[in-house]
């Protein structure tokens, strides 16, 4: 659902992070139809609010403490099932990032 072209657009395969984000830099309103995995209207999920906030963190904490690089060989291709997945997985190489204090 999440990757289908008549919600969202022709180049929704493509990685493009600037869609979520409006001409004046904010962050673009996306309606709640658009994530099933919540539901919508009255009987929305409760803790929406707070996975998608978890989400948002743990991918921080990810890139702040490691460089994340997906491998050129990587194809992104949907798995059909009741979630959305990868049908190969997202294949990454994953390095500590090192900081020195100074």
């Amino acid at each position: 659902m999440g990757w289908l072209g008549a919600v969202w657009g022709g180049d929704c395969m493509d990685f493009k992070p600037e869609r979520w984000i409006t001409e004046e830099g904010k962050v673009r309103y996306v309606p709640a139809y658009k994530f099933m995995a919540f539901n919508c209207g009255p009987r929305i999920c409760l803790g929406k609010d707070l996975g998608l906030m978890q989400i948002k963190t743990v991918v921080a904490a990810v890139l702040w403490n490691f460089e994340v690089e997906v491998l050129d060989a990587a194809r992104v291709e949907p798995k059909n099932s009741v979630m959305l997945r990868m049908k190969n997985g997202m294949m990454v190489t994953i390095k500590k990032r090192t900081r020195s204090i100074e």
